[in-house]
């Protein structure tokens, strides 16, 4: 089956809200308004936090994006279309933020500069991890998205969603002002980057006996990027013992499908949070918080790992045997 056709199946699996709610909020009724916001709330805040990686400024986005939703919804010609246009704002809002952010980058000192490093333990893939409970290969996706490009994390965002069913193909085309078939070149080149990182997730935390693999990891300084990514993905193609270790891997597709939303913070979204569904309860997320990326976990290889939630376990999702 093609990547294409396999969205197209799932495109529908979460509707978005009801046209007519929608319709009630542009026509102003305070209720109805009230209800949309809530209702999209959890998906903006998995779009936004997953794009910014856990940057502090996620709730600003979130807030930003909801702002300008609230105040441009009586232009909203189809209320049927209110999901696609939610994402396209956010996705602006986020590529907004992110240049503004690089601008900063420049004009700072380098002591100013650690201002603008986002909190380690707000990292979204340990977030991820924790709060649904992931294991096994499930748990390998959400760490492979660290070995992304930064470039990619907006695209990463929304094509998680599609995955799980919470968007699809033609709405990510839209929010990314890319036809169908140039989304699908982007999506296939940022899955490509994904599976390699899957491969360097499983080797790293495999226990291989390699003395290769000791010797690169001696030079790393724990942190995931596209640069070691490739470092050890060049290793592990010619390494018979590494490949064996990293075991084969189920389609991403198959492992991502029907995942839950990330439940939003409390807290997050401001004054619009008061109408968003309720988070999970502590028992479902039955991990400690994760840990600074400066103080990072030891793997079997000499190297580390940072920001890497600790301990697998249970939670509303579980993961095929990995």
């Amino acid at each position: 089956m093609t990547d294409g056709e396999w969205s197209s199946m799932r495109a529908g699996d979460r509707v978005g809200p009801d046209p007519a709610l929608v319709a009630a909020a542009r026509a102003g009724d305070q209720r109805a308004l009230d209800r949309l916001v809530g209702q999209c709330l959890p998906l903006l805040y998995n779009i936004v936090g997953r794009a910014l990686d856990g940057h502090d400024d996620v709730d600003d986005v979130v807030q930003e994006t909801l702002l300008r939703v609230v105040r441009g919804l009586a232009d909203l010609r189809d209320p049927a279309a209110f999901r696609s246009w939610l994402v396209a704002i956010a996705v602006r809002q986020v590529r907004d933020r992110e240049q503004a952010r690089r601008a900063s980058w420049h004009h700072q000192t380098a002591l100013d500069a650690a201002e603008l490093i986002p909190d380690p333990a707000s990292d979204f893939a340990a977030v991820t991890i924790l709060r649904l409970g992931l294991t096994d290969q499930r748990r390998d996706i959400a760490e492979a998205t660290r070995w992304l490009d930064a470039d990619d994390r907006t695209l990463l965002a929304l094509w998680w969603l599609e995955e799980t069913g919470d968007l699809g193909r033609s709405e990510l085309a839209d929010a990314l002002g890319l036809t169908r078939q140039h989304a699908a070149v982007k999506v296939q080149r940022m899955k490509e980057q994904l599976e390699t990182s899957r491969t360097v997730v499983r080797a790293l935390g495999g226990g291989a006996d390699c003395a290769g693999l000791r010797h690169l990891t001696g030079g790393w300084d724990g942190v995931p990027s596209p640069l070691w990514r490739k470092r050890f993905a060049r290793h592990i193609r010619g390494c018979a013992d590494c490949t064996r270790h990293s075991g084969a891997l189920l389609p991403m597709e198959r492992l991502l499908s029907g995942l839950p939303l990330l439940p939003v913070p409390v807290g997050l979204g401001g004054p619009f949070a008061a109408h968003s569904p309720p988070p999970l309860p502590p028992a479902a997320a039955p991990y400690p918080t994760p840990g600074p990326r400066t103080a990072p976990h030891p793997h079997p290889h000499g190297g580390a790992v940072r920001g890497t939630a600790a301990g697998p376990g249970r939670g509303c999702c579980t993961a095929p045997p990995g």
